[in-house]
């Protein structure tokens, strides 16, 4: 079997078979296919998965490094591979697979920049909300650091994710895992603001006037990938100097805040949607040294 044919394969598994989210199916696709360009080039265009070799693997990974790709993405690369040639040896499309020997170096975690407290309360007062832009601007913003979502969860949500709830919204994460978080406080009412504006009813949800737009993106045209990036980086900018101003900034600041304010790293993990309590770890790391910033500020000896 060609490797390209082999790689079609392993997509349809992993596409319908394990469940995993279309972004990551496209990152796998995508290094699979760069590994089956290098490979066509080096041993000739009917190259099959079966002739290939440990040597080979390790060539095309070491041009990615001479491209400078960072730790993580030489990470997420050999994970794929790795995945690749497991499934086919599982499924008896290969007599050896080439990895059982390939080194998996693991990159360290880089500890987010946050935005402090105080700057996220002076971002939320900019929005202009006498306007219907300032009002889906701050809706935005409140509802990404309220809740913590990712965005592309968020730009996925209709109205009736929200109204059975009442002051819950149910998210679809990663591989299709399904969560209930928490809608409440600013997020609640300025989404509810903003949609009065926007649908012209005057119930909260539940209500029965709401039965009309129940289906309706909950962020319109309004909540697309590109819109909110640009929305967050612009508001971010005002306030802050960080190395990374998108929404997944207001989620890291959403994880570190529950965590600086005595919240329960696991409650913390669950709110985010994590499935490894080390991923969330991370954030604690940056409340430890919010600590010792207060530390040596406060004590007398220190």
């Amino acid at each position: 079997m060609s490797l390209d044919t082999s790689i079609e394969r392993f997509r349809e598994h992993i596409l319908h078979e394990r469940d995993l989210s279309a972004r990551t199916v496209e990152a796998y696709s995508t290094d699979l296919s760069q590994l089956s360009v290098v490979l066509c080039e080096r041993r000739g265009e009917d190259v099959g998965a079966n002739e290939v070799t440990l040597d080979d693997i390790r060539v095309f990974l070491a041009g990615e490094v001479n491209r400078g790709l960072s730790s993580r993405s030489m990470m997420r690369k050999v994970s794929s591979i790795r995945a690749f040639f497991r499934y086919l040896a599982r499924r008896g499309l290969i007599a050896e697979d080439p990895t059982m020997h390939l080194a998996q170096h693991v990159a360290r975690r880089r500890i987010p920049t946050i935005i402090s407290q105080e700057r996220i309360e002076e971002m939320m007062s900019l929005p202009d909300e006498l306007t219907r832009k300032g009002m889906r601007d701050r809706a935005v913003l409140e509802f990404l650091y309220g809740t913590g979502v990712r965005l592309s969860e968020m730009i996925a949500l209709d109205v009736g994710a929200f109204v059975p709830l009442g002051d819950s919204v149910k998210v679809l994460g990663k591989g299709s895992k399904e969560r209930i978080v928490p809608f409440a406080g600013h997020a609640r009412t300025t989404l509810l603001s903003y949609w009065r504006e926007r649908f012209g009813f005057e119930q909260v949800p539940g209500d029965g006037e709401l039965s009309t737009v129940l289906w309706k993106p909950a962020f319109s045209s309004d909540g697309r990938r590109r819109t909110v990036q640009r929305i967050v980086h612009g508001y971010i900018a005002r306030v802050a100097i960080i190395t990374s101003m998108s929404p997944h900034s207001l989620r890291h600041a959403f994880a570190t805040h529950l965590l600086d304010n005595g919240a329960d790293l696991r409650a913390v993990q669950e709110l985010l949607g994590h499935s490894s309590l080390s991923t969330t770890q991370i954030y604690t790391h940056v409340s430890v040294e919010h600590l010792k910033k207060v530390y040596k500020k406060a004590h007398p000896r220190a």
